[in-house]
């Protein structure tokens, strides 16, 4: 099967996935929100934590699609746009790269070392050896380094310190993360199967994906529930409202593979919603 040059995931803006980039703001977000309700209210850091951390998720986008450039689904003109995608993607992680060694001569070591621990996951993730989404590690892997470790590193950068409440509210946004990839996978499913990507839900079946995403989506509301009971957020219920932006995401898992393609973006709106809610729960500002 052949595309235009412009198609899919392959033009700049398809590979861009707008819809991704709300995992970098919320995570950061969270991270910066945490730190500024502990009094760490420094305006200039914290908007470039959350450049910084849009660029790097930018990055990523970018140089995705590499790792399957010798699929025999692609034209020579898409092959063309990937490899100047994947040329973007690393001159935008370049100066992401910078950024972060200027926030490392703030913060030391640490910093340092919670860096090359995301460089290595981007890394693994974009088609390095490791390809750890093949080895159907994505899931469990995006939930740590795009979840616990990107809002604890933004909590870090902020304040210098971390401590187990910046954990414990981290957990609905990291599995929001691992959902979001989920989506990913069983919107893929069909495709990644022919081309023998071994993603988890290719791994253990379609069937056992979709359970997955119920899980997921479940253990979202219901540590989010538990947070609030631990008196960790100020209000849940208009939270819990967010839940019926599930509605849509949910008839499509079982919908023909044709009509998936909306999985991810509605599961990226769902995002979205609940980000906004739970950062304005911390602030006290939803009931």
């Amino acid at each position: 099967m052949s595309f235009s040059a412009e198609s899919d995931t392959t033009s700049f803006r398809r590979a861009l996935r707008p819809f991704s980039l709300i995992v970098a703001l919320a995570t950061c977000g969270l991270g910066v929100s945490l730190a500024w309700l502990d009094g760490a209210r420094d305006a200039g850091l914290s908007a470039l934590v959350l450049f910084n951390g849009l660029l790097l998720q930018i990055a990523v986008n970018l140089i995705n699609d590499h790792r399957d450039i010798d699929s025999t689904r692609f034209s020579v003109d898409q092959k063309r746009a990937i490899r100047r995608n994947t040329h973007i993607g690393y001159g935008v992680m370049g100066v992401a790269v910078l950024i972060g060694l200027y926030l490392v001569s703030l913060r030391g070591w640490p910093l340092l070392l919670l860096g090359l621990v995301g460089v290595f996951g981007a890394w693994g993730y974009t088609g390095g050896q490791i390809n750890y989404k093949s080895r159907g590690l994505g899931i469990l892997l995006v939930f740590l380094f795009m979840g616990v470790l990107l809002i604890g590193g933004a909590y870090y950068v902020v304040t210098g310190d971390y401590n187990l409440r910046v954990f414990l509210l981290s957990l609905p946004f990291s599995l929001l993360s691992s959902l979001l990839l989920l989506s990913n996978e069983l919107r893929d499913y069909e495709a990644d199967l022919a081309e023998g990507i071994r993603t988890l839900s290719v791994r253990l079946g379609y069937d056992f994906g979709v359970r997955l995403y119920y899980s997921l989506s479940a253990a979202v509301y219901l540590i989010s529930v538990l947070l609030y009971q631990a008196g960790l957020l100020q209000g849940v219920w208009l939270l819990l409202v967010t839940a019926l932006a599930l509605w849509q995401p949910l008839k499509l898992l079982r919908a023909p593979p044709a009509m998936r393609h909306r999985l991810t973006p509605l599961t990226g709106r769902l995002y979205l919603l609940f980000s906004l809610a739970f950062i304005a729960s911390l602030w006290g500002a939803l009931p």
